[in-house]
C-alpha cells in the first residue's frame, strides 16, 4: 500500500509555476466580451418639457387675468356713464344759474334750458311737443319735486304771450327747474347735453 501511494504521488503531475502580473493592469479582452461591449449604448439624457401645453396651474392664472381685464373694462365704462351723467347736470345747473333774469322774455330761456335737458335725457319724440299743463305734468312726473304756483304762473301766462313774469316768478321757475335737473330720473344712460346757447333763439323749436 505504502509502494503503491508513493507510486500515485510520482504519477501526479506538479501544478503549474505561477505567473506574475504587473499590478493595475487592465484584464485581457476576449472576443466575447468585446462583442458585449459593442452592444452597450451610450447614455441619452431626456428631451426638454416644453411650454405647451399649459400647466393647469397657468390656465387658472390665464382665467383670473381675463376676468380681471373685463372687470376692469366694465368697471371703466361704468365710471364714464355716472361721470357724463353728473356732468350733464352740472352744465344744466350752471346754465341756469348764469341766465340773466333781466333779459327780455327770460321765461323762454329758462324753458328752452328745461326742453334741451328733457329732449337729451328722454328723447325729442316723448317731450318735444309737449306744451303748457302737459308740460308741467310731465316735469313733476319725472322729478320729485312739486311746480310753485308761482313759477306755475309764470310758465303759463308769460311764456306764450307778450306779458312779462314778475321777478318773482321768474326766480321761482329758475329755482323749480335747477331742482328738476339734479333730481330728475332719467329713462336710459344717454351721453351729456349739446352746447345750450343762452338767449331765446331757437325757443320755438323744442
Amino acid at each position: 500500500m505504502k509502494i503503491l501511494s508513493a507510486s500515485a504521488k510520482q504519477a501526479t503531475p506538479p501544478p503549474p509555476p505561477a505567473i506574475d502580473q504587473p499590478p493595475n493592469q487592465p484584464p485581457v479582452m476576449t472576443p466575447e466580451m468585446q462583442q458585449l461591449l459593442g452592444q452597450l449604448k451610450d447614455i441619452h439624457e431626456p428631451a426638454p418639457i416644453g411650454w405647451w401645453p399649459l400647466a393647469p396651474g397657468w390656465w387658472i392664472l390665464a382665467g383670473a387675468l381675463i376676468t380681471l381685464l373685463f372687470g376692469a373694462i366694465w368697471l371703466f365704462s361704468h365710471l364714464r356713464r355716472k361721470r357724463q351723467e353728473k356732468q350733464y347736470r352740472v352744465e344744466g345747473e350752471r346754465l341756469l344759474k348764469e341766465l340773466d333774469l333781466d333779459q327780455p322774455r327770460a321765461v323762454e330761456s329758462i324753458n328752452l334750458l328745461l326742453k334741451r335737458v328733457a329732449v337729451v335725457t328722454f328723447g325729442r319724440a316723448l317731450s318735444g311737443p309737449l306744451t303748457g299743463q302737459h308740460w308741467i305734468e310731465f316735469l313733476e312726473s319725472t322729478a320729485a319735486v312739486p311746480m310753485p304756483e308761482s313759477a306755475r304762473r309764470a310758465l303759463l301766462e308769460s311764456l306764450y304771450s307778450a306779458q312779462e313774469a314778475s321777478n318773482d316768478g321768474l326766480e321761482a321757475l329758475r329755482g323749480y327747474a335747477i331742482q328738476w335737473v339734479r333730481k330728475h330720473q332719467r329713462a336710459e344712460s344717454t351721453p351729456g347735453i349739446a352746447p345750450i346757447q343762452q338767449g331765446t333763439a331757437g325757443a320755438n323749436n323744442v
